[in-house]
């Protein structure tokens, strides 16, 4: 059998400079190779090993930041390719579960029917559809505490917008491509606004700065506009403070 030789074989392991390396799962986006991701990553911080100083996943890969004086790149990417040799568990526990208040529609989530228009839906089966949908936190990322969470069903795969809105707050629920972009600042997107979530997930006074992380379970329930001012910005970080 002839083999191709610009065929990519993955997992791949590659440098980033001198004190980091990537492994990459894929090169499109799927819910099982983010679960790899967030696996390897899991099995590394069971027992941190010394010379590691951070590990960042992404949708399909997992960046591991090192100290080149304690340990070599080489004998780094030879404990990973062993870990993934180990047949990672793809469903283990690695995350906590939020619910998170959020109004849905008129000025808070003003592209609500927009996207029920796109689903072929009304606007309160968007809501409800999305409230239903307990979905994973997959990553962080273009933004301080930003959180792409999924998957959401097949209707939801609906393409970003055309146009870009220069600024979000904070707390915003993005909707594209059967995924929840949950930001924690005012950032620009071209992803579709269905509604507003008085909690933020970034500050910078706690300790984490970031209250979501890679493999949190999160689910969106409706609350009111009343309701949502009576609510501090913090209150999810309560719990986990204790």
């Amino acid at each position: 059998m002839k083999l191709d030789k610009n065929k990519r074989v993955f997992p791949q392991i590659s440098s980033i400079g001198d004190s980091g390396l990537i492994v990459v799962f894929g090169e499109k986006f799927s819910i099982e190779l983010n679960k790899k991701a967030l696996a390897l990553d899991f099995e590394i911080n069971k027992v941190l090993p010394e010379g590691i100083l951070e590990t960042i996943p992404t949708l399909v890969s997992l960046m591991v930041r090192f100290d080149p004086l304690t340990v070599s790149f080489d004998s780094l990417k030879d404990y990973i390719y062993a870990l993934l040799e180990c047949d990672l568990n793809l469903n283990v526990s690695i995350g906590r579960s939020f619910v998170i208040p959020a109004v849905y529609g008129g000025s808070e989530g003003p592209e609500l029917n927009e996207v029920a228009d796109l689903m072929q839906i009304r606007s309160d089966q968007v809501i409800s559809g999305h409230t239903d949908s307990k979905q994973r936190v997959m990553m962080l990322g273009f933004s301080a505490g930003c959180s792409y969470c999924g998957l959401l069903p097949p209707i939801w795969d609906i393409p970003r917008g055309k146009k870009i809105n220069p600024s979000v707050p904070g707390g915003s629920l993005l909707i594209a491509l059967r995924q929840t972009v949950f930001p924690a600042s005012n950032m620009p997107t071209g992803w579709r606004r269905i509604g507003q979530s008085p909690c933020l997930t970034f500050n910078l006074v706690k300790d984490p700065n970031f209250l979501l992380k890679p493999g949190d379970e999160i689910r969106f329930e409706q609350i009111s506009s009343a309701k949502a001012e009576s609510i501090s910005h913090d209150k999810l970080w309560e719990t986990f403070e204790k």
